[in-house]
C-alpha cells in the first residue's frame, strides 16, 4: 500500500513520489512458478533527500541472493535461513538510489525477499520492501547499475507475505549470526580480558569453506577453500571497526583446495590435498613477478602421493629459515628425499596379530604413517624430520626453537585397548610415534616411539599457533593454540620445560556452539584470526584481541635447558655417519631421560651397526642394554647378532628392573622376535619363565605386555592366569570427557554413553594376546575365553569399529580351535538356558508413500519441522533400516557415513539430497571399486587391504568381514563405483508427516529436546 508521508529529516520516496509505509515484505519471483537452476535479478529505484543515519538491510532468497546497492555489492547468503544483514547508509546518497537482487534458484520453490529499515538523524524510521512493483529481468551486463535501462523488464510476481509458509519470518533473526550456523561473537566463551569480533560471513556458493590461513607482509590474510572455490585476500578493519569495512578479494592465481599456506620470501606456498584445476596434491610457490600485487607464476615444489582430509597439510617457516611441511597418513613420503633424520627402518613391529579396522579405514596404509619433512625456501634439501603420525594438521616452534604438533585419534577405537586420544606432541628430531593401522598402534611406553607432551581425548585436530606474535599477555604469548573442529574449541595449551622435552596444562581459551574451528594465525596487528568451516559447512572469519589490564609488552624466548641441550647434541648425528657419533651417543643410551634415551639410539641407528653393536650388549646398566636391544633389532643383522641378543636380554633379571625398564625390556625382546624371528625353544622357555614369574603385576600395563610377550613365545600357564584376568581389570579413561558432552549435540551422547557403560578394554586386549596363545588350553578356558565376547559385546558402548573388533579378534581365535572343539564353543551353545528377549519388530511405515523427489520434499522441509513427532520420527529411522548402514549416536553399522552430528554438518537440503540421490556424492571413504582381472573377472567391492601380493577386498556392502583376495598382478584395472551401495527410494514408503519426522530425528541427532520437537 502506498501513502504519502510528511517531510522530515528524512524522506524516503518510491517511484512517482509516492511513499512507502511499513508493509510486510513480499517474496517475490518473475512468475507464479521456478525453473531449477533458474536466476532472476530484481531491481528497485527509491530517493532519499539526506544520507541516513543508518540503514539496516535485509535480504534472502531460495536458495541464493546476492545484493547491490548502487552498484556495489554489499552481501550475499546462500542459505535461505540465513538473510544478509547488512548496514548500507555509507552506500546510499542524497537522490535517487538503486537496490539490485541477483536470485538464483536450485530446484523446487524459488523466491527472494528484502527489506531496508532508514533511520533519520532524528530518530525517525521508514521502510523500503520488496513486492510486486519491483521490476525483475534476466540477468545482463550492468543490470545492478544505478545507470542500467530496465524499461523492457517487469514488474514482479507477489508469491506470499514474509512470515507465511514455507519459510516463516526469517527476518526475525537476522543480523544475530547465532541464530543460524554462524555464532555471533558475544556469544563464544572467552577468558578474561579477551575479546572477539566476527569479521565476515563467508558466501558459501562463491567462496567456499575455508580452512586454512595465512598472514602476508602488509597485514592482511589469505584463506583456502577447502575445495575448489580458490584463495581468497582479506584485508581486515582496524580493531574495533565495523565488519562491513572487511575487504575480501579473490586471488586470480589459480590454486585452491590446500590445507596449508604459508607467506614466505615474497612469495605464497600452498599445500594441495588433492586435485585443484591442473594441479594435483603437493608443494606449490606462487609469486608475483610484475610488481601488479597479484600472484602470476606458480611452480610445483614437490608432488605428493595421495589427498584428502588425511592428505597435505602445513607449511609454515621455522626459525633456521627452513620450511617445514606436514601430511597425514593417506600421503606417502615424498620421493626425493635427501635427508632421513628418521631412519627409513621403518616397520609395522607387531609382536600380536595386528587386525585392520573393520570397517575399512586405512586399512591398506602402513608405515610408517603422517611425516614431517623440513626443506629450503626454493624446495631443494628434504629432510624427512618425523614419522608414525595419524593425521597432524599443523606444526609450530616455541621461542626456544623447538616444533609441536597436534595428532588425531581414531574415533572409531574408542573403547578399544589400543584407542589413543588426540595428543600434543614434541617433534624432536628423528622421531616416530608409533601410529599403526587398525589394531596396531604403539602405546605410549614403547621405546621405539616416544610419547605426548599432553593427552586431549575425542577429537578432530586441525590448525595449531604459538602467541609468540600476539598483543597477549606474557602467559599466553608463550602458549600453544590448538583447535578442535568437533567440539568448536580452542585449548591453549602452557607447556613447562622438564629435561630434554615438556609437560603441559590446557585451558578452554575459546569455545562456541556451533564453532567448527578449522586455521588460526597471528595478523601483523598481534590480533589472533579464526577460521571456520570445513567439509563444506558454513564459514566465518573471527578476531580475537586482548582488552584487559595485563601487560602486552613482549615476553623473554624460553632458554634452552642443560638437557635439551645435550639431546641437540645427539641429534646432530641423525641422518648421516659420523665416526665420532658412537663415542657419544653410547654414554647416553640410559640416561634417565627418554627423548635423550631416544637421540642416543637413533644417533646409533644411523651408524654402521657392526661399530656398536657388541658394545651396546655388553652394556652394565639395564636401560643401556635394552635400548641397545632395541635398536639392534632394527638394524641388526639376523645371522650375526640374533642369538647373542636373545643372550643378552636374558642376562637382565625383569623383578629387579622397574617399571619403566620392565615395560621396555618387554618390547626390546618383543622386537627381537619380530625382526629376527623367535628364539629357539630353550632360550624361550627361559625367558617366559623369567616373565612368568612377574605376571601378574599390580600394574595394568604391564599385564598387557605381559600376556603378550608370554603368549607369543608359547608360556603353559599364560593362557590360565589371563583368562582369569578377562572382565576382572579395568583401565579407565584418563581424560575427562564432561565437558565436551556438551559442546556437540551429536558426539556429545555417544561421549555420556561412552563414559555411563565403558567396554573392556583390558579384557579386550587380553583377548588379542590369547588369540595368539597355543599352549595351555582346556576345553573349560576356552569356553570361559569365548564366552567373554559374547559378555564384551553385550555389555559395553564404545566406538564405531568396537564390536568388529571384538568379532575379527574372535574369528581368528575360534580359526586356531580344533575342528572338533569349534560346534561346542559356538555362540548358542554358550548361552544355552540364557533367556533373551525376542528381538523388537522393526516399525511399519502407515503410508501411503509416493515417489518422492527434492522438489517435492524439500519445500515441505523449509516450513514444517516444527511440532514434530520424535517417537515418530525415531520408528521410521527403523523402518528404513538405516541402522545397517549408518551409526547414529552409539548403534548402527559403518558402511556408510556416521549420521551422528548430521545436522551440525549439513543443511536439511543436503540431507535429504544425499537419501534421495546417494549416488549424487560419494564419498572417498565409503566408496566402491570395480576390479578386472586378466582373466576377465570382475570383483565388486571396497579395498580393504594387501596381504602377500594380493588385494583384500570386501565384497559385501552389509558385512566388511566378508573378503575376496585378488591377486594385485592379476588386476588390468580399476576404477571407482558410479553408483552408491546406498538405494534410492528409501522414503518412498513413507507419507508425509513420517517423512518430516524422520528428518527431524536425524537433524536433531536424536535429541528429544531439540525444539522441533516442542509442542
Amino acid at each position: 500500500m502506498l501513502r504519502t508521508i510528511l517531510t522530515t529529516s528524512l524522506a524516503i520516496l518510491a517511484l512517482g513520489g509516492a511513499a512507502q509505509a511499513a508493509d510486510t515484505p513480499l517474496w517475490i519471483w518473475n512468475s507464479p512458478t521456478a525453473s531449477n537452476n533458474q536466476t532472476v535479478c530484481f531491481r528497485k529505484n527509491f530517493t532519499v533527500d539526506a544520507v541516513p543515519a543508518s540503514a539496516k538491510l535485509m535480504v534472502t532468497g531460495d536458495n541464493h541472493a546476492a545484493v547491490f546497492i548502487n552498484g556495489v555489492k554489499v552481501g550475499s547468503s546462500d542459505e535461505w535461513k540465513e538473510p544478509v544483514s547488512v548496514d548500507v547508509a555509507k552506500h546510499l546518497k542524497a537522490g535517487s538510489n538503486i537496490i539490485a537482487v541477483e536470485g538464483r534458484n536450485d530446484d523446487g520453490a524459488a523466491a527472494m525477499v528484502a527489506k531496508i529499515v532508514l533511520k533519520g538523524k532524528d530518530g525517525k524510521t521508514t521502510e523500503v520492501v520488496s513486492d510486486a512493483s519491483w521490476k525483475s529481468g534476466e540477468k545482463t551486463d550492468g543490470w545492478e547499475k544505478a545507470d542500467f535501462n530496465d524499461a523492457t523488464w517487469k514488474t514482479s510476481t507477489a508469491i506470499a507475505k514474509l512470515g507465511s509458509d514455507p519459510w516463516g519470518d526469517v527476518f526475525a533473526n537476522a543480523g544475530k549470526p547465532g541464530a543460524g550456523s554462524v555464532i555471533a561473537a558475544d556469544n563464544l566463551q572467552l577468558l578474561p580480558g579477551f575479546k572477539a569480533e566476527l569479521l565476515y560471513v563467508v558466501p558459501k556458493s562463491e567462496q567456499g569453506s575455508w580452512v586454512a590461513l595465512t598472514a602476508d607482509d602488509k597485514g592482511r590474510l589469505i584463506a583456502s577453500d577447502q575445495g575448489g572455490a580458490g584463495l581468497y585476500r582479506i584485508t581486515p578493519p582496524p580493531v574495533g571497526g565495523s565488519m562491513d569495512d572487511t575487504k575480501v578479494e579473490r586471488l586470480t592465481v589459480e590454486l585452491g583446495s590446500a590445507q596449508g599456506l604459508l607467506y614466505a620470501y615474497d612469495a605464497l606456498y600452498v599445500s594441495i590435498n588433492g586435485k585443484h584445476g591442473k594441479n594435483g596434491a603437493g608443494l606449490y610457490r606462487a609469486k608475483d613477478t610484475n610488481g601488479d600485487d597479484q600472484f602470476d607464476t606458480v611452480e610445483q615444489i614437490k608432488a605428493y602421493r595421495g589427498g584428502g582430509e588425511h592428505g597435505p597439510h602445513a607449511v609454515i617457516k621455522g626459525p633456521d629459515g627452513r620450511l617445514y611441511v606436514c601430511a597425514g597418513n593417506h600421503t606417502d613420503v615424498p620421493e626425493g628425499i635427501d635427508t632421513f633424520v628418521a631412519p627409513k627402518i621403518w616397520q609395522e613391529d607387531q609382536v600380536l596379530p595386528r587386525h585392520v579396522d573393520p570397517n575399512g579405514h586405512a586399512a591398506n596404509i602402513r608405515a610408517p604413517g603422517g611425516w614431517i619433512a623440513s626443506l629450503d625456501k626454493d624446495g631443494k634439501d628434504w629432510r624427512l624430520l618425523s614419522v608414525g603420525w595419524r593425521n597432524q594438521y599443523d606444526i609450530a616452534f616455541d621461542t626456544s626453537g623447538e616444533l609441536f604438533s597436534y595428532d588425531a585419534d581414531m574415533e572409531w577405537d574408542l573403547g578399544s585397548a589400543w584407542y589413543r586420544p588426540t595428543r600434543v606432541c614434541h617433534v624432536t628430531s628423528g622421531s616416530e610415534f608409533g601410529w599403526r593401522t587398525g589394531s596396531g598402534k604403539w602405546p605410549a611406553y614403547y621405546p621405539d616411539s616416544l610419547p605426548s607432551t599432553i593427552d586431549i581425548g575425542p577429537g578432530s585436530p586441525v590448525g595449531i599457533e604459538f602467541g609468540t606474535e600476539a598483543k597477549f599477555p606474557a602467559k599466553y604469548q608463550r602458549a600453544l593454540y590448538i583447535l578442535d573442529w568437533t567440539y568448536g574449541t580452542c585449548y591453549a595449551i602452557h607447556t613447562e620445560q622438564k629435561g630434554a622435552s615438556y609437560t603441559a596444562t590446557r585451558e578452554d581459551f575459546i569455545y562456541g556452539k556451533p564453532f567448527p574451528v578449522t586455521d588460526l594465525t597471528i595478523g601483523k596487528d598481534g590480533a589472533m584470526y579464526v577460521a571456520i568451516g570445513g567439509r563444506g559447512t558454513q564459514s566465518a572469519l573471527y578476531r580475537l584481541t586482548y582488552a584487559g589490564s595485563e601487560s602486552t609488552a613482549k615476553a623473554a624466548p624460553l632458554t634452552v635447558t642443560p638437557e635439551a641441550k645435550l639431546r641437540r647434541s645427539l641429534e646432530a648425528f641423525h641422518g648421516k655417519q659420523d665416526p665420532a657419533a658412537v663415542k657419544a651417543a653410547l654414554p647416553h643410551l640410559g640416561h634417565s631421560d627418554r627423548f635423550i634415551r631416544f637421540a642416543a639410539r637413533t644417533a646409533l641407528e644411523h651408524q654402521p651397526v657392526a661399530q656398536w653393536q657388541d658394545q651396546v650388549l655388553a652394556e652394565k646398566s639395564p636401560l643401556a642394554r635394552i635400548n641397545g636391544l632395541v635398536g639392534v633389532a632394527r638394524v641388526g643383522d639376523k645371522a650375526v647378532i640374533k642369538d647373542k641378543s636373545y643372550a643378552a636380554a636374558l642376562e637382565l633379571e625383569p623383578s629387579a628392573l622397574d617399571l619403566t625398564a620392565q615395560l621396555e625390556l618387554i618390547r626390546a625382546i618383543g622386537l627381537l622376535t619380530v625382526r629376527m624371528g623367535l628364539p629357539d625353544p630353550t632360550t624361550a622357555q627361559k625367558i617366559a619363565v623369567k616373565f612368568d614369574a612377574l605376571y601378574p603385576s599390580n600394574d595394568p600395563y604391564l599385564n598387557r605386555e605381559l600376556a603378550g610377550l608370554l603368549a607369543v613365545l608359547g608360556s603353559p600357564m599364560v593362557v590360565q592366569k589371563t583368562v582369569e584376568r578377562m572382565g576382572a581389570e579395568e583401565i579407565k579413561a584418563a581424560e575427562n570427557m564432561e565437558p565436551l558432552v556438551k559442546r556437540n549435540d551429536g558426539y556429545g551422547r555417544v561421549l555420556a554413553e561412552l563414559l555411563g557403560a565403558q567396554p573392556q578394554a583390558q579384557g579386550m586386549q587380553y583377548a588379542l594376546a590369547l588369540s595368539a596363545a597355543t599352549n595351555g588350553w582346556t576345553p573349560e578356558l576356552r569356553k570361559k575365553y569365548f564366552t567373554w565376547f559374547i559378555d564384551a559385546e553385550a555389555g559395553g558402548k564404545g566406538g564405531n569399529s568396537f564390536k568388529g573388533f571384538l568379532r575379527v579378534i574372535q574369528k581368528d581365535a575360534m580359526s586356531k580351535v580344533p575342528e572338533a572343539e569349534r560346534a561346542a564353543l559356538a555362540p548358542d551353545k554358550l548361552t544355552a538356558g540364557v533367556k533373551k528377549a525376542p528381538p523388537a519388530p522393526i516399525p511399519t511405515p502407515k503410508g501411503p508413500g509416493k515417489n518422492w523427489t527434492m522438489a517435492e520434499v524439500e519445500p515441505l522441509v523449509k516450513g514444517k519441522l516444527t511440532k514434530r513427532d520424535f517417537a515418530n520420527g525415531k520408528a521410521m529411522y527403523q523402518a528404513t533400516q538405516c541402522a545397517i548402514c549408518h551409526r547414529f549416536v552409539s548403534e548402527g553399522g559403518a558402511v556408510g557415513p556416521d549420521l551422528t552430528s548430521a545436522g551440525t554438518k549439513f543443511s536439511p537440503k543436503d540431507l535429504l539430497e544425499s537419501i534421495i540421490d546417494p549416488s549424487k556424492v560419494i564419498s572417498d571413504q565409503y566408496a566402491t571399486s570395480s576390479f578386472i582381472t586378466k582373466d576377465g573377472l570382475m570383483v565388486i567391492g571396497k579395498l580393504m587391504g594387501e596381504e602377500n601380493g594380493s588385494l583384500l577386498i570386501a565384497t559385501s556392502p552389509l558385512d566388511p568381514s566378508q573378503t575376496t583376495l585378488v591377486k594385485k598382478d592379476d588386476i588390468t584395472t580399476t576404477a571407482p563405483m558410479k553408483v552408491s551401495v546406498m538405494p534410492p527410494g528409501l522414503l518412498n514408503r513413507l507419507n508425509q508427516d513420517e517423512v518430516l519426522d524422520l528428518i527431524a530425528y536425524l537433524i536433531s541427532g536424536g535429541n528429544e529436546q531439540d525444539k522441533m520437537f516442542a509442542k
